[in-house]
């Protein structure tokens, strides 16, 4: 049975614990970054050569060519589940809706005010989609409607490639969002490929998606000279539960978060003994039938934490130290005051809202922020794809009056300031 790391309120030592766990939680080393700023130089100075240089070293295949062509697409599509594609486009059609109805609310221009704020969309956006441990063919439509719905057209995927075969329904997932360019490469490499562009590899103006620690590491060293939307981690969930919470939902909930990553974290936060016995006896009993358990394990000896708590009153600051990627309350009081005050990514209420269904169906995308940075950051959506830009233009004969205050207001500033061509520039603006 994987052990929890397990915390009570009520112990003395409680708030340096609670603090050590958060510390330590996927913590990026020195090697990682040292490493990764190599991977940017050596695609920065070499280009394609590097990426099949890296490609052969980090992926294990050998090859001159990185997008996969229209015929192998075809071919690939050909092994696809029928009846998993139409759960696909199901899942598309979810997501595409929600996203454009969230487009739609956004008031994009104000065309009656000469002083506002317009929006243009990001012309082109890579998606990175994991492919290592796990493949994520769900990612692509998560990246990929919110983009769609604001009108990017030029849209790429990459994702790592196992001796150059990537996975089936990644490739059935684009076809699905209709992108139609596909690069078989992974990790920071690929990110650098991205933000920098090689001859084969297009530049992006933005990059989305989530990875590892070395994605993660790539996209923070490239913001700049690239967008990004943010630099995620591992996938994180908090469940909070009293004594009316199912504890076998809550169990299967931990589970099903556990087997993304080794590095995946599961918080249970309850006053219930109860709960939290019934919770780690129904894991231990279940974890061994599962296909990913030896990664379920790892990642609940790792990351898991179970804390005890004395009463709901404490529950507030606990999840908003963590600030956790997704929240769930498991429970369905509709007299809970601090709901609103909760910091999180995504906010699950009551038992049927699993975590599971908000991963691939409905609308919401799971590209959410991590390690804490819910507290500034926000689920990928429409808004990623739109860059605002202040607009102006001022009609001077629509109010003399207002327009002569704009001068003689501007002028004193700028001089107070000892900008004086500023003050005689605005000034050129009088008439007679």
């Amino acid at each position: 049975m994987p052990i929890f790391n397990q915390l009570d309120t009520k112990e003395s030592s409680f708030t340096k614990s609670f603090d050590t766990y958060l510390l330590e939680r996927n913590k990026v080393s020195g090697e990682v970054s040292q490493l990764v700023s190599e991977i940017i130089f050596q695609i920065r100075s070499k280009g394609d050569n590097a990426l099949k240089d890296l490609t052969k070293e980090f992926d294990g295949f050998d090859s001159d060519i990185f997008k996969i062509s229209s015929k192998e697409i075809n071919q690939i599509l050909k092994s696809c589940d029928k009846d998993i594609f139409k759960s696909l486009e199901y899942a598309f059609e979810k997501i595409l809706n929600y996203q454009s109805r969230c487009f739609a609310s956004l008031n994009l221009e104000d065309t009656d005010n000469e002083i506002t704020r317009k929006f243009r969309v990001i012309e082109s956006v890579g998606i990175y989609v994991p492919g290592g441990k796990a493949s994520y063919p769900s990612t692509v439509l998560m990246g990929a409607a919110p983009a769609i719905a604001c009108g990017v057209n030029d849209i790429s995927i990459t994702s790592p490639a196992q001796n150059g075969i990537l996975n089936t329904l990644t490739i059935a997932a684009a076809k699905v969002a209709g992108i139609e360019t596909i690069y078989r490469i992974g990790g920071a490499q690929a990110i650098a490929a991205l933000a920098i562009g090689t001859d084969q590899i297009s530049k992006v103006d933005k990059i989305i998606g989530p990875g590892n620690i070395f994605v993660a590491e790539a996209k923070k060293q490239l913001f700049g000279e690239v967008g990004i939307d943010s630099i995620a981690g591992p996938s994180e969930i908090l469940i909070l539960a009293d004594s009316s919470s199912n504890p076998e939902t809550i169990a299967w909930d931990l589970m099903a978060q556990s087997e993304h990553d080794s590095d995946a974290s599961g918080i249970l936060i309850s006053d219930s003994e109860e709960i939290i016995a019934s919770v780690k006896e129904i894991i231990s009993t279940e974890i061994d039938s599962l296909e990913r358990c030896s990664i379920i394990k790892q990642s609940i000896s790792s990351n898991g934490l179970i804390i005890k708590i004395n009463n709901f009153s404490e529950a507030k600051q606990l999840v908003n130290k963590i600030a956790p990627e997704h929240l769930h309350i498991a429970f369905d009081h509709m007299n809970y005051q601090d709901e609103n005050l909760l910091i999180a990514g995504l906010i699950l209420k009551g038992e049927n809202s699993a975590n599971s269904f908000s991963d691939y169906i409905l609308g919401p995308s799971h590209i959410l922020p991590t390690n804490s940075s819910s507290r500034f950051s926000s689920p990928l959506s429409v808004e990623d794809f739109l860059v605002s830009y202040s607009y102006i233009s001022l009609n001077r004969e629509k109010n003399i009056k207002k327009f002569n205050e704009y001068i003689d207001q501007t002028s004193k500033i700028a001089k107070a300031e000892g900008l004086t061509a500023h003050a005689i520039a605005a000034e050129k603006r009088f008439k007679n």
